[in-house]
This record gives structure tokens, C-alpha cells and sequence, in this order.
């Protein structure tokens, strides 16, 4: 009974985490940069995009029972693990991610949680133990092509809406402009819960009794909750970072990024497609932006996790596997 309560306490916790670091990627765009102090926080946009981030967590329990079934351990591993492995997964996670937000670092959840499961699976059962095929074909080629896609997506549709200069654009209204602005901010919030809520209830459904009502419900809503109190608590410190990196798009642009971002990813969580929003999302800006800068950048941006956060996480699971079984 000890090792549940303690299994789903650091489900809350990753998922905290996770709604701490990503909430700022869907509402950067958001947030006032005026001020004698440089960019002022706005809790009103933290709270929109940890609702409908938590709202998306919810929904996936409809929309991507796929994806649960992609991240479960067992279809990574062809050894059986147990409560300890899921938890030295679930802590190393957690660890990763706090750290990288108290340093005001954006990371992808997604790499975190893979790179914990792959690293310890290996540490502990070989490189033998790893379903190849599977993971080339079902996670790391969505991964790897999802922001390529949506780069190349936006990228032909800001051609074919791109109007002749001899043609003056349509002045919208305030209003509309600021409704498209949140909305698509919440569309991508909410993308994002559809898409990250699986893959850590995946885990925490370890530790219901399989079968029961609770082992549905019970992790994602675990998940949900969490992931609006991160977003408040925390959200803040990776927000205000990306404040400074935000792309100038016009409310057009930003309206098409977040729609096409959403789309993407809800249509890769339906399929069983684990891909990273905060990829698919900068791949989307730096496809609409057009710049050569900002399409360097979000590729380097994309280049990093499989670098850093996937072995990082990794490592740290298999620190806390070695210190559960020592003591």
C-alpha cells in the first residue's frame, strides 16, 4: 500500500512539473513584455493555458487510449518491470523536469519520460531488452518527423495565404484579433494535455488495481489537477524566459500556428503517434515565420532534447533504480 501512495504522490509531482515547464509555450505570446521591469507576469494566461491544458488531459482519456498503450513499458521492454522500475521512472522524470524550470529551462516532456524508461531498461535488462522495431517505427519516427511536418505544413500555407503586394491586407478588428490570440493559445494548451496525459498516466495506472474504474479515471485525473497547479505555481519562471524568444507573428500567423500545432498533435494522440507539442509548436512557428534565423533556432531547439534531456533523464532514473535497491 506504501509503494501506491507513494507511486501516484510522484505522478503528481511529475505531472506538476510538466504543467509547470510547458504552460509557458502555449501562452508566451501572451504575457505583456511592457513594464519599467521588463516582462510583467500575467496570471491570467497561466490560468488559461493550465485549465484547458488540464481540460486536454481529461478529454484524453476518449481521445488517446493509443497513446497510453505506446508509452506503457512493457510495449518499450521486452522484460517485465515492476512497481520499482515505474517508480525510479516516474522520480527521475520529475527530478529532470523540476530542475530544468528552477533554471528557467523549456524541455520536452515526452523525451524525459522516454529517455527514463530506455536508459534504466538497458541499465537493468541489456540492449537486448529493447523492442527496436517498435521504437524506431512507433516513437522515435513520429518524434523525430512531427515539428518537420508542421514546419513544412506552414510553410506552404503562409505561401498560399500570403497576399500580392500590389493587394492591401484587411484590417481585423482588436476584438477579433484578441480572440484568435487566446484561442489559439488555448488550442495548443489543450493539444497539449491530449498529448502529455497519456504518457504519465501510463505510469501511475501501474499503481491501480488493474480493471477497476480507478485505473481509468484515477491517473488521469491525478495528472489533470496537477498539471493546473504547476501551471500556477510555477509556470511563471519557464514563462517569462520565453517571453524573450517569442517570434513577432501577426494575429493571422499566430491564429494558423496554433491551429495547425493543435491539429497535429491531437491527430497524432488519437493515432497513437507520441509527438512532442513543444516540437510540433516551434516547428509550426518557424514554418509561418519564414525566417532563416528562427528556422535555425527551432531546429536547434529540436537537435537538444535527444542530446541533453533524453540521456539526462535516463541517467537520473537509473540513479534513484540504484539507490531504491540499496536501501
Amino acid at each position: 500500500m506504501l509503494v501506491e501512495e507513494v507511486g501516484l504522490a510522484v505522478l503528481f509531482a511529475l505531472a506538476f512539473a510538466n504543467g509547470a515547464n510547458d504552460v509557458g509555450k502555449s501562452v508566451a505570446s501572451l504575457m505583456s513584455t511592457t513594464g519599467p521591469d521588463g516582462p510583467r507576469l500575467r496570471r491570467r494566461a497561466l490560468l488559461w493555458g493550465g485549465v484547458f491544458s488540464g481540460l486536454g488531459s481529461i478529454s484524453a482519456i476518449l481521445i488517446s487510449g493509443r497513446l497510453l498503450t505506446v508509452f506503457t513499458p512493457s510495449s518499450i521492454l521486452r522484460n517485465t518491470t515492476d512497481s520499482s522500475f515505474i517508480l525510479a521512472v516516474l522520480a527521475g522524470a520529475t527530478i529532470w523536469i523540476l530542475l530544468a524550470t528552477l533554471f528557467r529551462l523549456p524541455v520536452s516532456t515526452t523525451h524525459t519520460i522516454l529517455g527514463a524508461v530506455l536508459l534504466q531498461g538497458i541499465f537493468l535488462f541489456g540492449v537486448s531488452s529493447l523492442k527496436l522495431d517498435f521504437l524506431a517505427i512507433r516513437v522515435i519516427l513520429p518524434l523525430a518527423a512531427g515539428p518537420f511536418v508542421a514546419l513544412i505544413a506552414l510553410s506552404v500555407l503562409r505561401r498560399l495565404t500570403r497576399r500580392p503586394q500590389t493587394q492591401t491586407p484587411k484590417e481585423k478588428s482588436p476584438r477579433f484579433a484578441k480572440i484568435s490570440h487566446w484561442g489559439s493559445a488555448a488550442a495548443t494548451a489543450y493539444a497539449r494535455g491530449i498529448n502529455d496525459a497519456p504518457k504519465m498516466a501510463a505510469l501511475g495506472a501501474f499503481f491501480f488495481v488493474a480493471g477497476s474504474t480507478y485505473a481509468v479515471w484515477g491517473p488521469y485525473s491525478i495528472v489533470a489537477v496537477a498539471i493546473v497547479a504547476g501551471s500556477l505555481v510555477l509556470g511563471h519562471r519557464v514563462a517569462l524566459e520565453l517571453v524573450k524568444r517569442v517570434v513577432p507573428l501577426d494575429h493571422t500567423q499566430r491564429l494558423q500556428a496554433g491551429i495547425v500545432t493543435a491539429a497535429l498533435v491531437s491527430v497524432g494522440a488519437y493515432l497513437g503517434a507520441p509527438l512532442s507539442t513543444t516540437h510540433v509548436h516551434a516547428g509550426s512557428t518557424a514554418g509561418i515565420g519564414g525566417k532563416k534565423e528562427v528556422i535555425v533556432r527551432a531546429l536547434r531547439g529540436m537537435v537538444l532534447p535527444w542530446l541533453v534531456t533524453l540521456p539526462a533523464a535516463g541517467l537520473l532514473a537509473v540513479a534513484v533504480a540504484v539507490l531504491v535497491a540499496r536501501f
